[in-house]
């Protein structure tokens, strides 16, 4: 029942409730039967017809009605298990006749008296009403010949009666399920604790002693009562079941009693034994000290038992030994995060910033699984399918039920058909089924939960060491609840798909976030391209950034190309060094590097990498579709990157929302081998992302499947949710720690070489288009007949039609011809010295009396 549902129920039983209880209160006899003069009732004439009915079968027991409803709708409002409702309504009918006998039972008082005479009951000579009468009235027919009364009193006598009244009522409770065992059950320790805390007060420490073949002359008094007692006193505090609300007053008034005796000894006081001898005090050693351990892991959340003492041999003038305690777990500590980077200047983020865990519902699941677990079985039986779930595992969102197949004749392949008949059965979606499980004989049947957890970045930091991977990116939570971290530098690069609102762009903020909780920016440096314009603007002038982040995409071919030729040249950096990647090359230090340089007459100025240490670079482009429809040749940059640049330290993180096969192609998905997807629209949105179907059947919000790099069955886990302001905490911290050193050829390279704000020319050094001369030859031809397009150019320059339009694109990016309008041919944007202009200023050389870079309107002239 969702929650709006149990809301309207709870408040309908809360009034009815009301309703009886006030009619009940105001009843009166002379209310009902035309009864002169006419009482009234607070619930009007109906009220009064009610509780007449009620009180004349069953009494004052009538009351435990709007309790029950009272009860129950509490039960709904917290939340508490209320399954197998059938029996516990049967108990609670079984109840009411316990309670009319009990109640019919009791001696009849002066206010019991006149509630008879107010309900004109006083035949009846009990308050238990006619089923009390009817069971425990007066045995003998004298009082009321035409309704005799009493069957249990009449033959079982009254001792009988109430045997097996009592009997009914617990057999009534037992059905109800009201947790009267688990109350039992501490009322029990907490009498037995309070019985252990005045003992300690009141009682001779050597009570306590539990070393009966140790000589009490052996041992000096005074250290027995600080020592041994304390020993004994942790024994049974560890012994019990549950510890007292007081363990923690109980523990220091232990202290201050074993202090009291210590500073007696150390006095000069003795004790006299049962001799008459006396044995000198001995002053508190660190076995005194030693003693509060035990007594801390006794009031630890989980109690350790502690060992009996192992005794020495008994000496005049040695103490008996320490006992050994057993060593309690220790929980895992937290690692210890690096507060600063490796120059002592940039300070990384406290995770104070981010917001703490919400407290969790200690609620009772096992219900919810054996429920779940029966239907499952169920389904399958109708099919004549025999399976029997042999584990439940509980995740943030999703619990993974284990089955086994005990038919061994049954192909596993004709169980993952049953995906939808148990979402229509168990009445949820998202249901997914995995045959087999990894590494296990049995099918994994993924059911989404019915109260659903959060998964925060805080709770999950602590669970992995940073200073054991290079890029730590946080992703969430799996379906048992483990943590989904992962290494950038290994995966190593990562494609991210999903339908608008799954998740996206959450998963993208949270692995940027993770690196700027871990990372400063001389180790990872970020190239973000954002076509959405707003999504990544948060990062801007964040120091880790090598430029804005980009928004135009006729720059982003830029980005990529730069990207691509750094990569060459820390390619050509490592094998002029001797390392096979960047890790190796870091080690080394300036002065190594500059050593094996100069053994090839090589200085670290020479390289076009001329720094001696590299840092990591992350390319993030959020909308990978929307830049493919702009520029297609990213494609190639893209593929050459993540083919070719783990070993240099460039990682590619990239996101869409169309995972369509023209657009995740075959080169992306196989240079690509880290992949999430959430929910997508259909199979083959899921089959194009991971290879196999099953992203078409998830919650959303977060829920994904993860395809680790090497494997080929995805893992199903919970995206980790990181809020604005906690984002905005983070970056706040990171600009405050000092400003971005942009790159500006990031933007002015390669093939789409562009001009900046300045009218400036980007770097010499081009791209393929330097050097095509036909691409020149187009060119020339657009500016001699003032005319473009790529059936223009297929004419003229005799080239195929998939070039021509290559050559279209290409002037576009470079700024020369204006967007396509319809059918109207493209505008001509920049004039021929502005294309002579950008060849010289790309380093581009030719003779005199070439023709082809001479104006075209003098030749036409």
């Amino acid at each position: 029942m969702n929650r709006p549902m149990t809301i309207v129920v709870m408040s309908l039983l809360a009034v009815i409730a009301g309703f009886l209880f006030l009619a009940l209160l105001s009843y009166g006899a002379n209310q009902v039967m035309a009864a002169s003069p006419a009482g009234t009732n607070l619930m009007g004439l109906g009220g009064a017809w009610i509780a007449h009915s009620l009180i004349s079968f069953w009494g004052i027991v009538a009351f435990y009605i709007p309790a029950v409803l009272v009860g129950y709708a509490i039960g709904m409002w917290r939340e508490y298990d209320l399954a197998f409702l059938g029996r516990r309504l049967t108990g609670a009918l079984l109840l009411l006749p316990a309670l009319c006998g009990i109640v019919h039972l009791l001696p009849v008082s002066r206010l019991s008296e006149s509630m008879l005479i107010q309900w004109d009951q006083v035949q009846l000579k009990g308050l238990g009403g006619s089923l009390g009468y009817l069971l425990c009235g007066p045995a003998s027919r004298d009082v009321d010949p035409a309704y005799p009364g009493g069957l249990l009193v009449r033959w079982l006598e009254v001792p009988g009666a109430v045997v097996v009244l009592l009997a009914l009522a617990t057999l009534a409770l037992l059905l109800m399920d009201l947790g009267l065992g688990r109350w039992l059950r501490r009322l029990w320790a907490m009498v037995r604790n309070s019985t252990l805390r005045r003992s300690v007060e009141v009682v001779e420490p050597d009570r306590f002693h539990s070393e009966p073949y140790v000589p009490q002359q052996a041992i000096p008094r005074a250290k027995n009562r600080s020592t041994t007692s304390m020993h004994e006193i942790t024994r049974r505090i560890a012994d019990e079941q549950a510890l007292p609300p007081d363990a923690q007053q109980l523990v220091e008034k232990i202290r201050n009693h074993r202090k009291a005796l210590e500073n007696r000894g150390a006095s000069g006081e003795v004790d006299a034994d049962a001799d008459g001898d006396a044995d000198a005090a001995e002053p508190p050693s660190e076995e005194s000290e030693e003693a509060d351990a035990p007594v801390a892991a006794a009031v630890a959340p989980t109690p350790a038992r502690v060992e009996s003492p192992a005794g020495e041999e008994p000496t005049s003038s040695a103490p008996a030994s320490k006992p050994q305690p057993r060593p309690a777990p220790v929980p895992p500590k937290p690692r210890k995060r690096k507060e600063a980077s490796q120059d002592g200047e940039y300070v990384l983020p406290p995770v104070d910033l981010l917001d703490e865990p919400a407290l969790r519902r200690d609620a009772e699941h096992e219900h919810e699984k054996s429920q779940t677990a029966r239907m499952i079985e169920e389904v399958f039986s109708h099919f004549n399918i025999s399976v029997q779930v042999v584990a439940a595992t509980r995740g943030p969102v999703v619990t993974q039920y284990e089955i086994s197949l005990l038919d061994q004749a049954m192909r596993v392949s004709k169980v993952e058909g049953f995906e939808k008949d148990l979402a229509m059965k168990l009445g949820t979606e998202g249901i997914r089924i995995v045959a087999p499980l990894p590494n296990k004989r049995t099918i994994g049947v993924e059911v989404p939960n019915r109260v659903k957890e959060q998964v925060v970045m805080r709770d999950l930091v602590d669970d992995f060491d940073p200073e054991s991977m290079a890029l730590p990116v946080i992703l969430g939570r799996d379906v048992v609840g483990n943590a989904l971290i992962a290494d950038l530098a290994k995966m190593p690069h990562l494609l991210v798909a999903g339908a608008t609102g799954m998740g996206k762009s959450v998963c993208m903020n949270a692995m940027i976030c993770s690196i700027l909780l871990f990372k400063g920016p001389e180790h990872v440096r970020f190239i973000m391209i954002d076509p959405k314009m707003v999504e990544l603007a948060g990062y801007e002038d964040i120091p880790h950034l090598l430029s804005a982040p980009i928004t135009d995409m006729t720059k982003a071919h830029a980005a990529l190309e730069w990207a691509c030729r750094t990569m060459d040249a820390r390619y050509d950096a490592l094998r002029q060094v001797g390392v096979r990647d960047i890790k190796g090359y870091n080690e080394l230090g300036e002065a190594e590097i500059r050593l094996r340089l100069g053994k090839k007459d090589l200085k670290l100025e020479d390289l076009e990498h001329d720094e001696a240490r590299m840092c990591y670079i992350v390319v993030l482009v959020d909308e990978y579709a929307d830049l493919m429809m702009v520029n297609k040749e990213v494609e190639k940059s893209i593929v050459r990157l993540a083919a070719k640049s783990r070993a240099c330290g460039i990682h590619v993180i990239l996101t869409t929302q169309r995972p369509s096969a023209d657009v995740v192609t075959g080169l992306i998905k196989s240079n690509l081998p880290s992949r999430i997807c959430f929910r997508v629209v259909d199979k083959s949105n899921s089959r194009v992302v991971l290879d196999v179907s099953g992203a078409e059947n998830l919650l959303g919000k977060g829920d994904m499947l993860f395809l680790q790099p090497g494997t080929s069955q995805p893992i199903r886990g919970q995206g980790v949710w990181l809020k604005d302001s906690e984002i905005n905490a983070i970056v706040s911290h990171a600009k405050q720690q000092g400003t971005p050193v942009y790159e500006e050829d990031v933007i002015n390279v390669g093939a789409v070489a562009h001009l900046d704000g300045n009218g400036n020319v980007g770097a010499a050094g081009g791209g393929e288009w330097l050097k095509d001369r036909q691409f020149h030859e187009s060119v020339q031809a657009m500016y001699r007949y003032n005319r473009s397009g790529a059936d223009f150019f297929r004419r003229k320059c005799n080239i195929g039609y998939n070039k021509a339009t290559s050559y279209v694109e290409s002037l576009e990016d470079l700024g020369f011809l204006g967007p396509q309008k319809g059918t109207a041919p493209r505008e001509i944007l920049k004039t021929w010295d502005d294309w002579i202009e950008l060849l010289k200023g790309n380093g581009l050389t030719w003779a005199e009396e070439d023709d082809l870079y001479h104006n075209p309107v003098e030749l036409r002239s």
